[in-house]
């Protein structure tokens, strides 16, 4: 063997040395398609909710508008990170199925769905006009992309579970932000059974000033106060699905339900406020609700095996949104029209609605810890 042959490097030598890699990521950290589809779907829940707010205070009568290519525009963005991330692993797998990230088949599906109701959307604005209250939530179009933007959105939700837990709040940024903005999608679709008007500027007509009209007044206040008994209801169990959920399939960092209570609130109470304030009120109640989740999950560690903490987290997290909701509300607005009963059985009533989510999720398991 020659001097030449000793110096050049040998194939075999080659494989057997492992390549140097600098890059240090922990398994359970979200890729970089994870917080792409994050900024896509924050880019277009934006556009969306600012959109809805236009049609429901003002007249919309066009659909190029800027708030219809905000949202547009970040469909199209969802799609071509997508379409190049396939195309990018299609040389490596071969095939389009293996092409496809992990978790993100029903998003590819969906930004399919989201970009075909956009063009069904503007036909049926051409044919019927333009929604201008809460019709546009039934306007089949809307219906569809909002759909497909479910699907789209929760890619990196989907992602998440399938990796190991991650113990850094940032690398849960992308799961936490995009189940929030999953719920509310469903907001949005209910979004008549958001603000429960307990606010003191909300009272009703009094039945004593108008003594003519009572029987007329006690019915419209029967009716009203079942719808707002209602929306306690039915937000209370959109936050403990939320919370619940989460915490039993994956183990959360300390802010993480901060972070996912304010998500699923902020853009349908930025739609609905009629001023700053208003919207205040509901970040603060969620920050709230999801401080006092945090403690326990970090304290208690709840779980399908730790049952009684994790009853307790259903419980405790939607019926302090509602407490620090009035509690807020006093300084702020000047206190609440609704009696005691109706304050403090509402809270109840949110405690108790989380706790049978919690109940729910417990139901089959078996526990291994605590019984």
């Amino acid at each position: 063997m020659n001097l030449v042959e000793l110096l050049t490097p040998r194939a075999d030598v080659e494989a057997s040395l492992p390549r140097l890699d600098l890059r240090v990521r922990h398994p359970g950290a979200p890729n970089r398609l994870d917080w792409l589809v994050t900024l896509a779907g924050l880019w277009i829940m934006t556009g969306l909710f600012i959109d809805a707010h236009q049609h429901l205070f003002l007249s919309v009568e066009s659909f190029l508008n800027p708030w219809h290519m905000t949202m547009y525009t970040g469909a199209v963005f969802a799609a071509v990170i997508l379409a190049v991330t396939i195309a990018a692993n299609y040389r490596r797998a071969g095939s389009l199925s293996r092409a496809i990230p992990e978790g993100y088949l029903q998003s590819v599906l969906g930004v399919a769905a989201l970009l075909l109701g956009a063009a069904l959307d503007f036909v049926w604005h051409s044919i019927f006009g333009f929604e201008h209250q809460m019709d546009l939530l039934l306007s089949p179009p809307h219906l569809f992309l909002l759909s497909g933007l479910f699907f789209l959105i929760t890619g990196p939700v989907r992602s998440a579970l399938r990796r190991p837990d991650t113990p850094k709040l940032v690398e849960q940024l992308p799961m936490l932000i995009c189940f929030g903005l999953g719920l509310e999608i469903v907001q949005f679709v209910t979004q008549y059974g958001f603000y429960p008007e307990a606010l003191m500027r909300d009272h009703p007509l009094s039945q004593v000033a108008f003594a003519h009209e009572q029987f007329v007044l006690s019915v419209f206040l029967f009716y009203r106060q079942a719808l707002e008994m209602s929306i306690v209801i039915w937000q209370s169990l959109l936050l403990a699905v939320a919370v619940c959920y989460l915490c039993v399939r994956k183990r959360l960092a300390f802010g993480a339900l901060i972070v996912l209570c304010v998500v699923e609130k902020l853009w349908i109470g930025g739609e609905l406020s009629t001023d700053l304030m208003e919207l205040l009120l509901v970040v603060a109640a969620s920050v709230t609700a999801g401080f006092v989740g945090d403690v326990i999950v970090a304290k208690l560690r709840p779980s399908a095996q730790k049952r009684e903490a994790f009853r307790l987290l259903g419980f405790v997290v939607p019926a302090v949104y509602f407490a620090a909701y009035f509690v807020f509300a006093v300084p702020a607005f000047g206190g609440t029209w609704w009696n005691a009963s109706w304050v403090f059985g509402s809270i109840a009533e949110a405690g108790i609605a989380g706790l049978c989510i919690s109940q729910l999720l417990l139901a089959g398991s078996t526990p291994s810890v605590v019984p």
